[in-house]
C-alpha cells in the first residue's frame, strides 16, 4: 500500500523543494526522519487500527492536505530562511516538525492503547481515534516524537542543548495545543443510521449530522494550526 496518494506525492515534493532550499540537505534529512518514521508508525500494528477506521476521516496513505497540513509550515520557514536568514527560522523549521512528528506519533500509537483515551473536554472515556482524547501512551509517544527532531535536527545543525530543549519543548506544546483544539473546536458529525461519532462527512452510505465545532475546522485544519504554534514556541523560546 502507498504512502502516498499522487496528489500527495506531488505536495510532498513542493514541500521538500521549499525545505531545501532553505535548508539545503539538513532540512531534507528532517523531512525525510519524519516521514519515516510516520509511515512506520502507521504500518506498526494497521490491522489492530482498523476499528478507527469509521472515526478518522482518512485513511494511512497521505493526500495532498496531510502533506500540507504536516509540512507546510516547515516549508514556508525554509522560504523565510532563504531570504531572511536567522536562528529564529530555524528554530520554528525543528520546532514545527517536531509538532508534526509529534502528532502523528501520538496518533498512531495512542490509539494502541490498552485503556480507553480521556477527553479532556468531556472528561469521560471515548473510543480509540477521538479528537481530543488523550493516553498515557499516546502522551509518551508525542513527547519522544518531538525529541527524536529535536535530537537529530540539533546533530546535523551543530545546535546546542538548549536548542534541543526548545525544540522539544515546542514540537510537545504544538501536539497539546492540536488534542486542545480538536476538543473545542474541530468539527464532528454523528452518523444518522448507526450512531457513531466520527470525523467523516458520510457513513453508513449517507451524509453525516454536524454535532461540534466549526464547519470546515476538521483534522487537516488542526494538524497545521498546531505545527504553526509548536513552531511559533520554538522560535521564541530559541530566541
Amino acid at each position: 500500500m502507498s504512502s502516498l496518494t499522487k496528489g500527495g506525492a506531488i505536495a510532498a515534493t513542493i514541500v521538500g523543494t521549499l525545505i531545501a532550499y532553505g535548508f539545503e540537505w539538513k532540512g531534507l534529512l528532517l523531512l525525510g526522519v519524519f516521514f519515516l518514521s510516520s509511515t512506520v508508525w502507521s504500518k506498526y500494528k494497521a490491522r489492530k487500527k482498523e476499528a478507527i477506521e469509521d472515526i478518522v476521516e482518512k485513511g494511512s496513505a497521505r493526500d495532498q492536505y496531510q502533506v500540507m497540513a504536516n509540512g507546510g509550515a516547515a516549508a514556508f520557514a525554509g522560504i523565510m530562511m532563504a531570504f531572511f536568514p536567522s536562528n529564529w527560522w530555524l528554530g520554528f523549521f525543528l520546532a514545527a516538525l517536531a509538532a508534526s512528528n509529534s502528532d502523528t506519533w501520538a496518533s498512531e500509537l495512542g490509539v494502541l492503547s490498552k485503556r480507553s483515551p480521556f477527553h479532556i473536554k468531556t472528561r469521560q472515556f471515548v473510543p480509540a481515534g477521538t479528537s481530543g482524547a488523550v493516553s498515557l501512551l499516546g502522551v509518551t509517544a508525542s513527547f519522544l516524537g518531538a525529541l527524536l527532531i529535536g535530537s537529530i535536527g540539533v546533530f546535523v545543525f551543530e545546535g546546542s542543548i538548549t536548542l534541543l530543549l526548545f525544540v522539544t519543548l515546542g514540537g510537545f506544546i504544538g501536539c497539546q495545543f492540536d488534542t486542545l483544539i480538536g476538543a473545542s473546536f474541530q468539527e464532528e458529525f454523528r452518523c444518522r443510521v448507526c450512531g457513531i461519532n466520527t470525523e467523516r462527512h458520510e457513513h453508513c452510505q449517507i451524509a453525516t449530522l454536524r454535532t461540534k465545532g466549526f464547519s470546515g475546522l476538521n483534522n487537516d485544519v488542526v494538524n497545521f494550526i498546531s505545527s504553526i504554534i509548536g513552531g511559533f514556541s520554538g522560535g521564541f523560546l530559541f530566541i
